[in-house]
C-alpha cells in the first residue's frame, strides 16, 4: 500500500508540472536600430526556448543565435556580427524563476546574458493562455554599451546607444 502510494505521489509530482517548449516556428524576436540619418530592424524567427508551467509559468529560458537575425541588408548584418563577436559570443540567452503574474500580464524578472556580460533586467510582458498555446509578447530596451560593445559608426556618428527588443514567443502545451 505505501508503495502504491509513492508511486501515485510520484507521478503526479512528475506531471503536474512540465516543461513547454516554444515553437520556432511562430515565434519571433527583433530589435531595432537608429543612427542620425536612419533607423533599421532585425528579425529572429529561430528562437530556442522552454518555459516550466503547472498552471502558471515559474521558469522561462531563451536563446538566439546572433547570426541568425536578418535586417534585409547583408552588408549590415555582416558588420553587426564583427561588432557583436559573433564567433567568440554567438548566443544571446535570457533566464528567470521569478515571475509574477498581474491580470493577463508578467513581470518577469531575470539575467540577460549577451556579448559575453550579464545583466539583471525586468521585463513587462502581455500574456494569453489558451488551450493550445502560451503567448508570451512584449518588449524591452538593451543598452549595447552596457555590454561592453563599441558602437558602430557612419559618417563619423555612433549609433544610439539603446536597441528596442520586440519579442513574441509561442510555447505549445
Amino acid at each position: 500500500m505505501l508503495r502504491n502510494i509513492f508511486i501515485l505521489f510520484f507521478s503526479f509530482s512528475i506531471y503536474s508540472q512540465g516543461t513547454l517548449m516554444v515553437d520556432s516556428e511562430k515565434s519571433s524576436l527583433s530589435y531595432d536600430a537608429k543612427h542620425f540619418l536612419h533607423a533599421w530592424s532585425g528579425v529572429n524567427d529561430n528562437i530556442s526556448g522552454v518555459v516550466v508551467y503547472d498552471k502558471e509559468i515559474s521558469k522561462i529560458a531563451i536563446a538566439a543565435k546572433v547570426v541568425d537575425f536578418d535586417s534585409g541588408n547583408s552588408n549590415r548584418d555582416a558588420h553587426s556580427l564583427e561588432v557583436l563577436e559573433a564567433l567568440k559570443f554567438p548566443i544571446i540567452k535570457f533566464y528567470s524563476d521569478d515571475i509574477k503574474y498581474k491580470s493577463d500580464s508578467l513581470i518577469i524578472s531575470g539575467k540577460l546574458e549577451f556579448h559575453g556580460q550579464t545583466k539583471n533586467i525586468i521585463i513587462n510582458s502581455k500574456l494569453n493562455d489558451s488551450n493550445e498555446y502560451i503567448q508570451i509578447n512584449g518588449f524591452f530596451n538593451v543598452i549595447p554599451t552596457d555590454f561592453l560593445i563599441k558602437l558602430p559608426s557612419f559618417m563619423l556618428a555612433e549609433i544610439k546607444d539603446l536597441l528596442n527588443i520586440k519579442f513574441d514567443l509561442y510555447f505549445k502545451k
